[in-house]
């Protein structure tokens, strides 16, 4: 073959075929953005679950303190909840300790029933 032939089988020049074009390589970017991004969402919904288990086991924590705690630690509690909330977590933790008062409340009123 001439090697100035240019539709030479070794020819250097890529066939159009396997060229992409730039719509072709828009596209393939766009998805693998979008893998990426779907990657991202899945760690980071991992880290929520995790976080999320944490703060319920601190929250069985404080309510078995709370539960085991004479008067004045609980009063210690309320008042380290006031100092160190705010907004809308203090009002949770309020209701939170008020929700366990009643239940200490009617748990001592069905002990004394049953004595």
């Amino acid at each position: 073959m001439d090697k100035n032939n240019q539709t030479a089988p070794n020819s250097p020049a890529p066939s159009g075929a396997l060229r992409k074009t730039l719509a072709e390589k828009m596209l393939s970017l766009q998805r693998q953005k979008q893998k990426l991004a779907q990657k991202a969402a899945a760690l980071n919904k991992e880290a929520r679950k995790e976080r999320t288990g944490q703060l319920i086991a601190w929250g069985i924590l404080v309510e078995a303190r709370y539960r085991n705690a004479a008067p004045e630690q609980r009063k210690r509690l309320i008042s380290a909840a006031r100092e160190f909330l705010k907004d809308r977590n203090l009002s949770r933790a309020l209701a939170g300790f008020v929700r366990l008062d009643d239940e200490i409340s009617q748990e001592k009123t069905s002990q004394e029933e049953a004595s």
